[in-house]
């Protein structure tokens, strides 16, 4: 016996076709989009701290999409996107020299960078979407608008953060946490 298979049907058939093999590989799918490269890195790197690995997984992908020689327009530098006046301040406070070329270098970058985001957890009483909105546009500047009341520093109010950029940047990384989250859980 033979089946003639009508157009509409055979389109059907693949459609549910994709769609279970979409249910069966999401996460390694998920994961080839959304990778965690140098986690064994992180992970070590946040033991000290309070700081979720997959929060930092997320802040990667969203600045440097895990490229350690990558450089903004504005000069910040490698995976977590440290400006090297930033660097410099940091290692001064750990009582180190550093060389602005050793941000390229995943350890030292990860270690700064995980290093100024639990500095600002700690200043900011855990509040990560300050913690987000000050390491995109400085806690000077966001103090700013929270003293202005131009913000009133609240996930629900993410639309009055004066610069677009922190606006996408904060809401980028908070998406990507949670995917992070069901991902590598």
């Amino acid at each position: 016996m033979i089946f003639i298979l009508k157009k509409s049907y055979v389109a059907l058939f693949f459609l549910l076709f994709l769609f279970m093999l979409g249910v069966i590989f999401h996460k390694p799918l998920g994961r080839l989009v959304f990778p965690y490269d140098f986690r064994n890195l992180i992970e070590k790197k946040v033991e000290a701290s309070k700081v979720d690995p997959k929060l930092i997984a997320a802040l990667i992908f969203v600045e440097s999409k895990y490229n350690s020689k990558a450089v903004s327009q504005k000069g910040a530098r490698g995976l977590m996107q440290i400006m090297p006046e930033t660097a410099l301040w940091i290692s001064a406070q750990q009582g180190k020299t550093l060389d602005i070329d050793d941000l390229f270098k995943p350890e030292v970058n990860l270690e700064i960078g995980i290093w100024y985001f639990t500095y600002l957890l700690n200043e900011l009483d855990g509040d990560i979407v300050l913690v987000l909105a000050s390491y995109n546009a400085g806690w000077a500047k966001v103090k700013e608008w929270l003293d202005s009341g131009v913000w009133k520093g609240k996930l629900n109010d993410l639309h009055r953060i004066p610069y677009s950029e922190t606006r996408r940047y904060v809401a980028k990384v908070l998406r990507g946490y949670h995917i992070y989250y069901y991902l590598y859980s």
